[in-house]
């Protein structure tokens, strides 16, 4: 049976395509751009799903359709609605893929879902069943949940058997996010305030377990038009998970023992209730129609599953280090140059105020571990300019101040700030936006985000720019695997010369 993977270049994608090369079934990887990874199978370039016809190749001889690809982060911008942008991969996008899908005499269609569909929590004890009523609450699971609708409507009218999944969340080895996050604060012995969340449960899946599943799926004839919930057969509370990946690390757990009730508290008075509740409330799913329909069972348990991701984390983590002096080089040279350059701030921002009315440009970009944070800039284009990378922006959209300001390269003299709080540093690969799709898929594949963004780099001094996601992820990769003092000073003496152009406006 040949089987075409979407996403295959994504944390899922890429391990389910590896999965399948061990089974008898021919497997295709769907991807955007040729993929970074090593794939040793056939890929297809599938982009641009929801908005075109797509070239009848792409599923030239498939069986099954397992879809995968999905929008999972949306920039922080006011003037873009997040459920719109949501909509079009994860709807249309896939609704879009499954109509010619059906066209072309597919047989099944895989769907992965979220367990954001049925909500953000459950009461302990009690966990989500595939006959719970579908709750989804922020505009990503409700995407998700339309897309789902659309597909088992679609399956009524078409031969084309359609199979949803809903995993919670997805860990092990080259996991990313908060997941990673937990790894990286525990390895460093970071004592995180989360060691006394005891009395809750979690239903997780590894994507060991998850490809598994997922791979009973293609030809089981019980799945046809089903939903399932996947997880782990072991449910785990916070306090466990940071346990068992500090023995994974084969370190000593130092998260503080600090209660729920505390930690709820005090994110209630800061704002930040939502997250508190991710912490310390339960989520669990019941997967015994996946067990009693299909004769599934997980392979691994959570434990094993959590031990191995830490080792993984650890093995695969000196290569990408920062230079062991960088941090503190940071800290001094921002603080220093703050206060030597503090008349010529306070000039710009004058002279700011009378050019556009507004001297800061202060926008979201993606930090270490893909984390947002605000990145501050004198302005140089005139207020109503989209917020796009500057490779896209328009020439005639820069001010008469603008224009002086980034030839001296002194838009960029703010950013000290950001280095100062340790959201960046002064070399380092040039923070993203979060609508930059391709890039953030490019430097996930090469580890970029495992360090801090920086004012400028090798990419910068290359001439190298936003608009060659994969050869700028490169060069980045490039950077940190080589990393060293005289680097570093010869990367912000070359920018202080004036050398490179990589972040022009074309």
């Amino acid at each position: 049976m040949n089987i075409l993977v979407t996403g295959a270049n994504g944390f899922v994608g890429h391990s389910l395509v590896n999965s399948l090369m061990d089974t008898k079934h021919s497997v295709i990887a769907g991807v955007r751009k040729t993929p970074l990874k090593k794939l040793n199978c056939e890929y297809r370039i599938i982009n641009n799903l929801e908005d075109k016809p797509l070239s009848t190749d792409i599923f030239k001889d498939i069986d099954v359709v397992i879809h995968t690809a999905a929008r999972v982060h949306v920039m922080d911008d006011k003037s873009a609605d997040p459920l719109t942008e949501f909509r079009k991969l994860n709807v249309e996008g896939t609704l879009n893929l499954a109509r010619q899908a059906v066209e072309v005499g597919v047989k099944r269609f895989i769907f992965i879902s979220s367990i954001k569909v049925n909500g953000e929590g459950t009461e302990l004890g009690k966990p989500y069943t595939e006959d719970s009523k579908p709750n989804p609450t922020d505009p990503y699971g409700i995407s998700k949940y339309e897309a789902e609708q659309g597909l088992l409507k679609l399956a009524e009218t078409t031969p084309l058997e359609v199979v949803i999944i809903r995993p919670t969340l997805v860990y092990g080895e080259n996991v990313k996010g908060n997941f990673q996050s937990l790894i990286k604060w525990t390895y460093k012995g970071i004592p995180l305030p989360i060691g006394g969340i005891k009395h809750n449960l979690r239903s997780l899946v590894s994507v060991d377990n998850l490809t598994d599943f997922i791979i009973t799926c293609i030809e089981h004839k019980d799945a046809k038009n089903q939903v399932f919930l996947i997880s782990d057969d072991d449910d785990i509370s916070t306090a466990d998970l940071l346990d068992g990946i500090a023995k994974g690390l084969g370190l000593t757990n130092r998260a503080l023992p600090i209660p729920a009730s505390m930690i709820n508290k005090a994110a209630a008075v800061v704002g930040k209730s939502g997250v508190a509740q991710r912490l310390s409330g339960s989520l669990q799913v019941d997967i015994s129609k996946a067990k009693t329909l299909l004769g599934w069972k997980p392979k691994y348990s959570t434990s094993e599953s959590i031990r191995k991701t830490a080792e993984f984390y650890k093995l695969n983590l000196t290569a990408l280090q920062s230079m062991p002096l960088q941090r503190p080089l940071d800290i001094i040279f921002s603080a220093t140059g703050l206060i030597a350059a503090s008349p010529l701030l306070i000039g710009v921002t004058v002279i700011g105020y009378l050019d556009t009315g507004s001297p800061l440009f202060i926008q979201e970009r993606v930090g270490k571990d893909q984390k947002p944070f605000k990145l501050v800039k004198f302005r140089t284009m005139k207020v109503d300019t989209a917020s796009v990378a500057s490779h896209l922006a328009d020439n005639s959209s820069i001010t008469k101040l603008g224009k002086v300001l980034r030839k001296t390269k002194l838009d960029e003299l703010p950013q000290l700030i950001n280095v100062l709080k340790g959201e960046m540093s002064l070399v380092g690969p040039r923070p993203n936006l979060f609508n930059q799709n391709d890039l953030i898929e490019a430097r996930e594949d090469m580890g970029v985000y495992n360090v801090l963004p920086g004012i400028t780099g090798l990419a910068q001094l290359s001439g190298i720019d936003m608009s060659t996601p994969e050869r700028l992820a490169k060069k980045d990769k490039e950077m940190i695997d080589n990393m060293s003092l005289k680097n570093y000073f010869s990367y912000i003496v070359g920018t202080a010369l004036g050398k490179g152009s990589g972040d022009a406006v074309k």
